[in-house]
């Protein structure tokens, strides 16, 4: 047998032990060090798995950052930002120590924060700290501050992680940078109370609009969104369309003075609103529409089963020709409720144009037409669709021509109509020279707004109760 053999064939014994300190115990009690122990020492392991219903121990509530100080004292929230200031080398903030003496209670949301105009250091942004872990507010007022890009970040940061607001406005606020502009949009996205955000005013290049996008995408919160004056023709409002084709939350869209074209923007718009049913109302005043715009904003209205209830085209450059589209689309239109156009040349033949389309209509409460280089001839079909309607709640016809013979037409229209509580209108007679055709403008006025104000007291309601910005 070869002497491999000999070596499988011998019975099977086990190693000698080493005890806990790496000297091996052989079967005779000798001792032996083992040639590993001076750089190793073993010991024995075991792995072991508790039963199934022995894994999970116990659970605990996510920390709530607030709760520890939410018995602290005004007095005290002020010592300790003085103290932060002092730490980091910045003064305090009087504007700011100044409302926060005048605080009575901490465990509720403050109504506003205002640090508008405000230097905004990094150092001066980290002291805030102080306040944000103690203090949560319904706005947060950052416009016109003056920001670097360190600061904006840090700054954005602790809102999200103490969940600081409601409503947050950085409009006018320059120098955001990179860095800023993602913690704006993670701020977007993941806080769980932030409803309103406004950045009006801040140009929105590609880089901006891709952060402000990213938040949007997954947002499950804000429901306002204010990018007025932002430069956003072109790719950035690209971007934002696209984003906003995946969110559902958002109900307001602010994109006045965007100088917004008709070449592409107004596609993008088709496109958002063919998609979007949850945006309720969008914002284009003072823009550059024109009439082929228009055209494809109807489209996308068209394909609407729900959705948009306000749409604000003031100042588009449209004339009576684009009408004719947005009067086609009417009648089907059973959600809309509030139609401003006023500062566009639509001139009587453009209110010729909407008459049918508004009488079919059935949701529409609120229509403007301020500014409109209307007449009495306009009027005239003004009041033929206000004599029709049993929805219409106001109508905007200030600043227009529109004569004795107009005038009468409206009153006549206001008798017959009891849903009617405001027509806006010039508060003196125009156009007219001679003396009783004044005085029957004035009387006609008056018995106008008697009509009005018996529609008033019918609903129960005050006119000009509530503030319209929409009109």
């Amino acid at each position: 047998m070869s002497t491999t053999e000999n070596v499988y064939t011998g019975a099977l014994q086990a190693p000698a032990p080493f005890n806990s300190i790496g000297v091996k115990v052989d079967s005779y009690g000798q001792q032996e060090i083992s040639p590993n122990s001076r750089w190793k020492i073993k010991s024995k392991k075991r792995v072991s798995f508790p039963l199934e219903e022995q894994i999970v121990s116990g659970s605990a509530e996510p920390w709530n950052p607030w709760k520890a100080d939410a018995c602290v004292t005004v007095e005290e929230i002020i010592s300790s930002y003085k103290l932060s200031c002092k730490k980091l080398g910045v003064q305090p903030i009087h504007k700011l120590l100044t409302q926060l003496q005048e605080i009575t209670e901490t465990h509720h949301r403050m109504k506003c924060l205002d640090l508008q105009g405000e230097m905004l250091d990094y150092e001066s942004c980290e002291a805030l700290e102080e306040i944000f872990k103690r203090i949560q507010f319904k706005t947060i007022n950052l416009e016109w501050t003056k920001m670097d890009e360190d600061g904006a970040s840090a700054l954005f940061n602790m809102m999200e992680y103490y969940d600081s607001t409601f409503c947050l406005s950085i409009s006018f606020t320059k120098n955001i940078g990179r860095r800023g502009w993602k913690a704006a949009a993670q701020l977007i996205q993941k806080s769980s109370s932030l409803q309103e955000f406004k950045a009006s005013g801040i140009p929105m290049m590609e880089r901006p609009a891709s952060c402000v996008a990213r938040g949007l995408k997954l947002n499950y919160h804000l429901r306002v969104l204010r990018l007025d004056r932002a430069r956003l023709s072109g790719r950035p409002l690209m971007l934002l369309v696209s984003a906003l084709k995946m969110n559902q939350m958002l109900q307001e869209l602010y994109l006045a003075d965007n100088n917004l074209n008709s070449v592409q923007d107004s596609m993008y718009l088709r496109d958002l609103l063919e998609v979007n049913s949850a945006i309720q109302l969008l914002d284009l005043k003072n823009n550059c529409i024109f009439n082929t715009g228009l055209e494809d904003i109807c489209e996308g209205l068209k394909r609407q089963k729900q959705g948009l209830k306000t749409l604000i085209l003031w100042n588009n450059k449209l004339t009576h020709k684009g009408m004719i589209p947005l009067a086609a689309i009417l009648p089907n239109l059973t959600y809309l409720e509030t139609l401003n156009l006023g500062r566009n040349r639509l001139s009587d033949e453009g209110v010729q144009s909407l008459k049918e389309g508004l009488i079919a209509n059935q949701s529409v409460t609120r229509l403007g037409l301020a500014s409109t280089a209307i007449t009495c001839e306009g009027a005239i079909a003004a009041a033929e669709f206000i004599a029709e309607s049993t929805r219409i709640l106001r109508l905007d016809l200030r600043r227009n021509r529109i004569g004795t013979g107009g005038l009468m037409a409206l009153t006549l229209a206001t008798k017959l109509n009891h849903s009617l509580v405001q027509m806006d209108l010039e508060k003196g007679p125009v156009v007219e020279k001679e003396d009783w055709l004044i005085e029957t403008q004035k009387q006609l006025l008056l018995t106008i707004a008697e009509h009005c104000k018996r529609n008033s007291i019918g609903k129960r309601t005050k006119p000009g109760e509530k503030r319209d910005e929409a009109m």
